[in-house]
């Protein structure tokens, strides 16, 4: 049980050391001094670099379903194509049938 021992010993409650709370105060305080400056590069920079990203994907978005829509059309017509030579086929073969029976 070295391990628990090991965890127990590293995970015990200690006393911070001294001055820990000053130097913690002290980093707040310069960090919200340097967090209070104006960014270097603009906000509007940011702004247009959103804008023309959304731009770029709604666009690609709208292409592909342009695409899609004219592969369905496509696919479509043929079927439409194969349905009517496929029933060109069976009226033949109904006609040949018919011919057939009344031959005899």
């Amino acid at each position: 049980m070295t391990l628990e021992n090991d965890l127990k010993r590293a995970l015990r409650r200690q006393a911070p050391p001294s001055g820990f709370a000053g130097r913690v105060m002290q980093r707040i305080h310069s960090q919200s001094v340097v967090a209070g400056e104006k960014p270097k590069r603009p906000v509007w920079w940011r702004a247009a670099a959103a804008s023309v990203t959304l731009a770029v994907l709604l666009g690609g978005y709208a292409t592909h379903r342009v695409v899609e829509h004219r592969r369905g059309e496509r696919a479509k017509e043929q079927v439409l194509t194969a349905m009517r030579i496929a029933g060109e086929k069976v009226r033949y073969a109904q006609q040949e049938v018919r011919g057939i029976g009344t031959a005899e």
